[in-house]
């Protein structure tokens, strides 16, 4: 897995894949500013995240640019590339592309080794709540797969959970 993240703008699209790392919000911002005609982000190959504080970052900065997201038929999205992907004011799926989602994990423990009224979960929980409005699709990340392992999300939960618009 690469530890890297590349983002290539084309067009309108600003095309990323890879993981989100600690430089990715310097990157990612860089790039919104110098291409102001930016509308969508499309996520190919996303395997995660290694610091969600970045993630929620990027996340906020794509909201607050009312920019949207996209999966393409081939893409496998990962992790804090799903938590990211929830940013999109307009959050697009199609058939093929595989959301995967697993509970977090640190050097303390997992999400659920803590209640559900753990201080721990308020930066992952808020931040889902900030984006979709209710923290039930966080809930469902830490029931639906280990953090060794992946549930891969079908339609129907996709729709559920609002993680698609459209």
């Amino acid at each position: 897995m690469s530890q890297t993240l590349n983002m290539q703008v084309d067009g309108q699209s600003l095309r990323m894949d890879g993981v989100i790392n600690t430089r990715a919000l310097r990157q990612f911002v860089q790039t919104l500013d110098d291409n102001p005609g930016l509308r969508e982000v499309v996520l190919g190959r996303i395997d995660g995240s290694l610091d969600d504080e970045v993630v929620a970052e990027m996340g906020y900065t794509l909201r607050e640019r009312g920019l949207a997201t996209r999966m393409l038929p081939s893409s496998e999205v990962f992790s804090g590339g799903v938590d990211l992907f929830l940013a999109g004011v307009q959050r697009t799926v199609p058939a093929g592309a595989v959301v995967g989602v697993h509970e977090w994990e640190t050097s303390f423990g997992s999400a659920r080794d803590y209640p559900r009224d753990s201080r721990q979960h308020e930066p992952t929980r808020g931040y889902i709540e900030d984006m979709l409005g209710s923290d039930a699709f966080y809930w469902f990340t830490v029931e639906a797969a280990s953090f060794n392992d992946v549930h891969v999300m079908t339609r129907d939960e996709l729709i559920r959970y609002g993680v698609v618009t459209r």
